[in-house]
């Protein structure tokens, strides 16, 4: 008897398996572990460099010549050689976001609003009320004065 309720105890209300068989308790879990951001499997950041390096030279010769009887002569000769080196780094990070976690959020801002809206008009309700009470008292405690 003691084994077979001890059985019972430990494997009769277990509350993983309720929550898995029951689709509202599933929704409703799932709901909480999205929205503390335990499972954000959708969420990637994606970093990509690129450099690219473009090199222009420039070659300058200048030369002088001398023509003496019908020899030409080479007297100065220059070379200079200009080098322009752009170098131009690029890195674009990109972040997709968790959507599952942006959509469970909106929707409890949603109903969050919507439960705000609700109590405004209550309260509006209410102090229309007050007001008419009050009004109707007053009428009451004149009308008992006179």
């Amino acid at each position: 008897m003691r084994k077979l309720l001890l059985i019972l105890v430990l494997f009769g209300c277990n509350p993983v398996k309720q929550v898995l068989k029951d689709k509202s308790k599933f929704d409703e879990v799932a709901a909480e572990v999205i929205r503390q951001g335990y499972c954000a499997n959708d969420t990637t950041i994606i970093v990509k460099s690129d450099t690219i390096v473009k090199v222009d030279s420039l070659i300058e010769i200048q030369s002088d010549t001398t023509l003496i009887n019908d020899t030409l002569y080479i007297t100065k000769w220059e070379t200079r050689n200009f080098t322009k080196t752009l170098t131009i780094h690029d890195t674009l990070r990109s972040v997709v976001v968790d959507n599952a976690r942006v959509r469970q959020l909106q929707a409890d801002v949603d109903k969050i609003s919507k439960q705000s809206e609700q109590h405004k008009q209550n309260a509006t309700n209410r102090l229309y009320w007050f007001i008419i009470a009050c009004a109707v008292i007053l009428f009451l405690i004149l009308y008992k004065i006179r």
